[in-house]
Parts: structure tokens; C-alpha cells; sequence
């Protein structure tokens, strides 16, 4: 385990109060007492996160709708991006974990992605909220600028192909958790008219469908 003060390096941030960021690379699984600090960080962080990006994009696309503001915000704060900006900051590398807990490195969605709210909650409980926006605006930048258009996720291509070729709306089913509380994993059934069901999983309810209208697609891509 490196010691946490090279992330300030990486992250470009020295924190006034070292105690935060070790919190918010303590994750809940770590000791056995009841640790709080990481979760309450990580709600802390996806909140500031979320009003950060949509106070950039309202700034940056006036004259785009709500719903084109939505799909630009709901990518940016996706679990994907999250997974992505810590790879790139390499959060894994400092991260403390249980014993108990299957962490593969790098490659462990939930908990990457939850690391990476909770140090945005720690900059923000260590400065305020216009050092936090800059913060993540060096971060995200090139993440806002890629998309020259407002982006589609795949339940809207899904639900967008549908109904040009005039079969029913997709259905969810069969929704199914397990896991901890901290490092959930959700799955889901998708049933599209005369295609085979198939399933998708992710860290959330929301996830899970993606993945699943992903897949399908990807299917139909197969019977081409």
C-alpha cells in the first residue's frame, strides 16, 4: 500500500486535514468496527459531483433542453466515468479494504467508483465548493468535451430501434440483488418481442438495465 499523501501529487489537491483523505480511502469493508466516514464521504461527493457537472453543462449548452442536459449529466456521473478517472489516478493503488472482501485491483467497479465520490467529498469538506468545482473540472474536462452531441445511452438506442421497427416496448424483469450492503451487485431480466431474454448486471438497478439493453442490442447486431 503507498502512502496516501503521493495521491496529492496525482490528484493535484494537498489537503489541509490528511484525516479526510484517509477516510475516503478507508473503505466501509476495512476494520471491523462500524466505519461510517466512507459512505457518508461518497454521499457527500456524488452530490457535489452531480450539482458541479450540472452547473458546468448549464453554463456550457445554452440552448440544449433539459432532456439533452439529463443524458449529458446522467454519462458524466456514470459509473463508467467514475471506474475510468480512478484508473487514471490510479486510486487503486491507495485504496485499504477488508480481508474478506474480492477486490481485484483496478478492475472493481463499485468500489473504484464509490472511492472516487468519497475524495470529492473529502475535497470539498476540506476547501469549499468553488475549489471542489475546479477540482473536478481539471479532472472531467476532456470526459465534457467528448461529446460534441448529447450522448445516448443504450436503453434509449434500445427503446429507439424498438419502435422503428414496431415492436413492443423493451420489458425489465426478474430484478435481483446480492452482496453487501457496501459493494451490492444488482442483476436483470430483458424480454423484447420475438428475441431471446437475456440479462445484464451492474452496481445499481439502473446499471443492471443498461447492461442488459447492451446485450440484446449486441444481439441483434449477431442476427444481422
Amino acid at each position: 500500500m503507498k502512502n496516501i499523501r503521493e495521491i496529492e501529487n496525482i490528484i493535484k489537491y494537498k489537503f489541509k486535514n490528511i484525516e479526510l483523505l484517509d477516510s475516503a480511502l478507508k473503505h466501509t469493508s476495512f476494520d471491523n468496527k462500524k466505519n461510517n466516514d466512507f459512505e457518508r464521504l461518497e454521499f457527500l461527493g456524488d452530490r457535489v459531483l452531480g450539482l458541479v457537472i450540472t452547473d458546468i453543462l448549464y453554463e456550457n449548452y445554452k440552448n440544449e433542453s433539459e432532456g439533452d442536459l439529463a443524458k449529458r449529466l446522467a454519462v458524466l456521473v456514470s459509473g463508467d466515468i467514475l471506474l475510468k478517472i480512478s484508473k487514471d489516478l490510479r486510486i487503486h493503488n491507495f485504496i485499504k479494504v477488508g480481508a474478506k472482501v474480492n477486490f481485484n485491483g483496478h478492475n472493481n467497479k463499485s468500489i473504484l467508483s464509490d472511492a472516487m465520490e468519497a475524495l470529492i467529498g473529502a475535497v470539498f469538506l476540506d476547501s469549499n465548493y468553488n475549489i471542489a468545482r475546479e477540482f473536478i473540472v481539471n479532472i472531467w474536462q476532456d470526459h465534457i468535451k467528448n461529446y460534441k452531441k448529447p450522448p445516448k445511452d443504450s436503453k434509449s438506442i434500445l427503446q429507439e430501434w424498438a419502435a422503428s421497427h414496431n415492436y413492443d416496448n423493451p420489458i425489465y424483469l426478474d430484478y435481483n440483488k446480492t452482496g453487501e450492503d457496501h459493494n451490492p451487485s444488482f442483476s436483470v431480466k430483458l424480454k423484447l418481442d420475438k428475441f431471446p431474454i437475456v440479462s445484464g448486471k451492474g452496481n445499481s438497478k439502473k446499471d443492471a438495465e443498461m447492461d442488459a439493453a447492451k446485450n440484446i442490442m449486441n444481439l441483434i447486431e449477431e442476427e444481422k
